[in-house]
């Protein structure tokens, strides 16, 4: 070094700061960026420390650092629980992508095993106690939690999940057994019900005798046989007729009858034919009111769904894999339009579809001037335009055909084009 005039030291002059090799805003780091965006091969991937190599250099630099050996020390201490812990979620994440898009259906399993590697911070396979996809299928198989077979095409898996969705499906299936019941069957089946619930209402209150059914019986039967009832539910009877079919009392024939007891029988008479007249009236007033409205029972058992409808998923059995209240559009339909097979519309789910029941989906309206479709009524399938809401009365006007027309909230829903 320099001294200056006086025996210092001269002044250093300061270095110029210069952008690093790796720094992000460099051409090297976009470029590292760029190339860590896709998937990379899964032997250069560190499950312990949750870290992907580009190649095979880099691998050899990671497991020689002194971060990586730290991480293999806590794991050589105990490797049973790391290796139990990595296998425990690679069946789970693996079980729910099958209950979500393969659910009930045979599928191959290098198919599910693809689209499970798709997503970047899975968890690795070679991290499980098992070493390859095939000894993970059989293991499946052996422990009863799907269903596999071995074919020339490789191995296929069926998995059934037991979960309140697969419940609700069941019920709704058996709405519609009940609902293709005559009306025989379904009164049969009512008073069964109902003897079954008076067993068990008597045995809850300490009955020990058990109830018999015996024939209807009247005070003087054997004395007076019954006078046969007649109704008149068609035209006028011919009074004749009604005078030969009518029976003489015993005590009216011999004269010992006082006028007390015909005036009783007359009201007898009055009474009977007042409730003949209100049976007729009750009668006529449910058929007219069954034509007028619809059976709520047939209602339940109407599908709504049509392809290419925008729904909302409000199934509470899906919030765990994150589609609860979101948006989807039905692609296709199943189960005889009960059931759909909806696409969700986040970009971030753009590749999930999930069958669910349409009592767990719910219509979307769009803004005014979208399309909609109507899905209940006389009207259904029907497109239209959306011109205005009518907040207060929970209506909806559409354009129909060039004719604005009112619907409810439910009866119209979101449609979108087949390719959108």
């Amino acid at each position: 070094q320099r001294l200056a005039p006086g025996g210092s030291r001269a002044p250093s002059a300061r270095p110029l700061r210069r952008m690093g090799k790796n720094d992000f805003l460099s051409p090297k780091g976009i470029a590292n960026a760029s190339k860590a965006k896709g998937l990379q091969k899964l032997r250069f991937y560190c499950q312990v420390c949750a870290k992907q190599c580009r190649d095979q250099n880099g691998f050899k630099c990671h497991i020689t650092s002194e971060a990586h050996l730290r991480q293999m020390e806590l794991f050589g201490q105990n490797q049973s629980r790391f290796i139990d812990g990595y296998s425990e979620e690679f069946l789970k994440e693996f079980l729910q992508l099958m209950s979500i898009s393969h659910r009930n259906s045979r599928v191959a399993a290098n198919v599910v095993y693809n689209e499970f590697i798709a997503n970047k911070q899975h968890t690795h396979m070679n991290s499980t106690r098992w070493t390859s996809l095939t000894e993970f299928v059989k293991y499946l198989g052996r422990e009863g939690i799907a269903t596999v077979d071995e074919t020339p095409k490789g191995w296929f898996l069926t998995y059934t999940p037991e979960d309140r969705e697969e419940k609700m499906r069941q019920q709704s299936q058996k709405r519609k057994q009940r609902a293709q019941e005559d009306a025989s069957a379904r009164d049969a089946r009512l008073i069964e019900e109902q003897i079954a619930r008076a067993a068990k209402e008597r045995a809850d209150r300490g009955a020990t005798a058990d109830a018999e059914a015996t024939a209807l019986r009247r005070d003087g039967d054997a004395l007076h046989p019954p006078a046969p009832l007649l109704f008149a539910l068609g035209g006028a009877i011919d009074k004749n007729k009604q005078k030969r079919k009518r029976v003489i009392e015993p005590n009216a024939a011999f004269g010992e009858d006082d006028d007390e007891a015909t005036k009783t029988r007359a009201v007898d008479m009055k009474k009977e034919s007042a409730v003949a007249s209100i049976a007729r009236a009750g009668m006529a007033a449910a058929a007219k009111k069954n034509l007028a409205e619809p059976n709520a029972e047939t209602i339940e058992t109407v599908p709504w769904l049509l392809p290419n409808l925008v729904v909302k998923i409000t199934s509470k059995a899906l919030r765990d894999a994150g589609l609860y209240k979101k948006k989807a559009r039905v692609v296709k339909l199943a189960d005889g339009g009960f059931v759909g097979e909806c696409a969700l519309l986040d970009e971030d789910l753009k590749s999930t579809t999930a069958r669910v029941d349409q009592a767990e989906l719910q219509t979307v309206l769009p803004a005014v001037g979208g399309a909609v479709a109507v899905v209940n009524g006389p009207m259904r399938g029907k497109r239209g335009t959306l011109m205005a809401l009518e907040t207060e009365s929970f209506r909806a006007v559409v354009d129909v055909d060039g004719e604005a027309r009112k619907f409810e909230y439910d009866d119209v829903c979101k449609v979108v084009a087949a390719d959108a």
